[in-house]
């Protein structure tokens, strides 16, 4: 059994940083504190170590979107995001036709099948189709026309085809039969999160209790405290807090969330209940200015602007083109977040929410070596996934 050791590192740990060597066998985490010998040392010069970055919700990168529904696309936005310290993600569908939605989860299983990066991706995440077009505020992005009420036929359908590669789904807990869903995925194992979203937070507390455990995007595309005619209203954000229970995730592209409301959702929730994703759109590691949200044939049309896609007439943001690397240093050096408060946003608390906190999402004896060495400024210098680099610069 070949040794791999990683040494002169600041690995970074949920609660320390230790300058430790890292020893590494048959793709798992075999010791901290190794000093023996080994027949690959790679010096990380200093630099930090991480447990590889897990993004929970990310719809493409590198010129390519999951809704385009081919293998060579998921591979292409799977490589991408893995060059940027993700060595575990969930495809992230849009609201779609059924058509499209059935031709994403078949599309998936046949890349779980021959796809190259396919050991990246445990399962997929629905976002949609079954969300709020109340108001341009709710529906962002999401294409209004294709918004619905949950459908038992559909959802059947959907998860008969999906056979088990449903990890998450989320959905409007305020429409007609979001009691129906939740319960349907509660039964299936899935995990069920309020989206876009028009909901008081009356309506957000029934779908709590109905089985809603997670917000998506928060503070985006949901409501908060506002006045409607003659009625103050609390909304999703004042239910979350108020259920101990409920985990967040806050888009941390340093244009999504200001930099104090990260920090109140870490004050009320704490790290263990607060996660990092991208929401990336197929911009994502590219230069390029303009493209589509969702499939090339379907999507729709954004922009690239101040570092965010839109919506071309500026009245939404229309998804991120972050990577996590940039949510890292967004974090760290822009937010003032420790560095391993950080690391636990990155990466243990969505593996915790994703159910594999046994394997991923933190350095520790016995885990997997999906690992992520950056530079003392958190640029990218290595990525190891089971333990072999798969990027270097």
């Amino acid at each position: 059994m070949s040794k791999t050791l990683i040494t002169n590192a600041r690995v970074v740990l949920p609660d320390d940083i230790l300058t430790t060597g890292v020893l590494i066998e048959n793709g798992k985490i075999t010791e901290l504190g190794y000093t023996g010998k080994a027949d690959e040392i790679i010096d990380a010069q200093g630099g930090y170590l991480f447990a590889g970055f897990v993004d929970a919700h990310v719809h493409g990168g590198g010129g390519a979107d999951f809704m385009d529904c081919t293998v060579e696309a998921f591979d292409t936005a799977v490589k991408t995001h893995l060059q940027h310290g993700t060595t575990t993600l969930l495809p992230t569908a849009m609201s779609a036709t059924r058509e499209d939605l059935i031709l994403f989860l078949k599309t998936f299983k046949e890349f779980k099948k021959s796809g190259v990066y396919a050991a990246v991706t445990p399962g997929v995440h629905m976002e949609g189709p079954y969300f709020s077009g109340a108001n341009p505020k709710s529906s962002g992005a999401q294409p209004s026309t294709l918004l619905r009420l949950p459908d038992k036929d559909e959802i059947e359908c959907l998860l008969t085809i999906a056979d088990g590669d449903i990890l998450r789904w989320d959905a409007a807990p305020e429409l007609e039969g979001s009691d129906m869903f939740a319960h349907m995925m509660t039964e299936s194992g899935i995990l069920c999160s309020i989206a876009h979203s028009a909901a008081t937070s009356e309506q957000a507390q029934t779908g709590i209790d109905n089985g809603f455990s997670h917000v998506t995007h928060f503070y985006n595309a949901v409501t908060t405290y506002r006045k409607e005619g003659q009625r103050v209203l609390a909304g999703v954000v004042e239910a979350a807090y108020l259920n101990p229970h409920v985990m967040v995730e806050l888009i941390c592209d340093g244009r999504h969330i200001p930099r104090d409301i990260l920090r109140l959702a870490l004050k009320i929730k704490g790290r263990g209940l607060v996660m990092a994703i991208t929401d990336a759109m197929r911009i994502a590691g590219t230069d390029w200015t303009t493209g589509k949200l969702g499939s090339l044939k379907n999507g729709t049309d954004v922009i690239v602007d101040d570092k965010v896609a839109k919506l071309p007439d500026m009245t939404s943001f229309a998804g991120s083109i972050a990577t996590m690397d940039r949510c890292l240093r967004v974090l760290c050096q822009d937010y003032g977040i420790p560095v391993s408060d950080a690391s636990v946003m990155l990466s243990r608390t969505p593996a915790t929410f994703l159910g594999i906190e046994e394997t991923k999402g933190s350095i520790a004896v016995g885990k997997d070596a999906d690992l992520v060495i950056t530079d003392s400024n958190f640029q990218i210098k290595r990525v190891l996934l089971g333990g072999s680099t798969v990027h270097s610069v």
